[in-house]
């Protein structure tokens, strides 16, 4: 089968018009996993009573379902109860009027958080206890150690696996047309279903995947530079 060029761009094109919807996905669920992964991974760090064995039993759980089999039955779920929960509560809308976009944000949020609440978790760790024992002993509370001693160490240290996470983000980002939702992948999809150039367009799709892969890998890179020469002069 021959490659034709021309219809490569415009596989190109049609996908380039939905980054911003992978985008979106993409980095609200790596926000909302930054917050929760930072208390899950100080709830775990500090072994608070239950709620940390809980955490924990509940990750192995989570961490052996695939995000596929999340997003799916997520759907489904919200798909066949929404309507009478709305009713219930007086709300006013149907589950056709809720954007799409939340059910991919919530279930790759889940996965977003599971990655980054191990990864705090671990250099949190990796930070002396002597540390927090010095700071403990000029009067310091568990809050400003946190704020000053842990987080200040703990940022560069996981920001490679954080921007690991968002990579791993935007690729998860190719399921959403699972549950309706039209991203980079599923447009090149449905402009290849048009003339059956399936190779063209998966292509394309790899093309844009490679190169937002490559502006998350540089623009981490620098951050963690920054931050590297800040935490020296700091330390100066």
């Amino acid at each position: 089968m021959s490659f034709k060029f021309e219809v490569f761009l415009k596989s190109l094109k049609i996908a380039s018009k939905y980054i911003g919807t992978t985008l979106e996905v993409a980095l609200s669920a790596l926000f909302i996993g930054l917050f929760l992964g930072l208390i899950i991974a100080l709830i775990r760090f500090y072994k608070v009573p239950v709620l940390s064995q809980f955490l924990a039993g509940l990750f192995t759980v989570l961490k052996a379902i695939p995000i596929v089999l999340i997003l799916l039955a997520t759907y489904l779920i919200f798909a066949k109860t929404f309507d009478q929960f709305a009713v219930n509560v007086g709300w006013h809308m149907k589950f056709k009027d809720i954007n799409p976009l939340l059910i991919p944000i919530f279930c790759l949020s889940i996965l977003s958080t599971i990655s980054l609440s191990e990864t705090f978790r671990g250099t949190f760790a990796s930070i002396g206890k002597g540390q927090q024992d010095a700071a403990k002993s000029i009067g310091m509370g568990t809050f400003q150690i946190i704020t000053r001693i842990i987080l200040p160490q703990a940022l560069p240290v996981a920001l490679p696996m954080m921007s690991n996470t968002l990579i791993g983000l935007v690729k998860a980002s190719a399921l959403v047309s699972m549950v309706g939702v039209v991203d980079i992948f599923a447009a090149a999809k449905i402009s290849a279903q048009q003339n059956y150039r399936f190779l063209e367009a998966y292509l394309a799709v790899a093309l844009i995947y490679w190169i937002i892969n490559i502006f998350i890998e540089q623009g981490a890179g620098m951050l963690e530079r920054n931050l590297n020469s800040r935490l020296r002069r700091d330390a100066a």
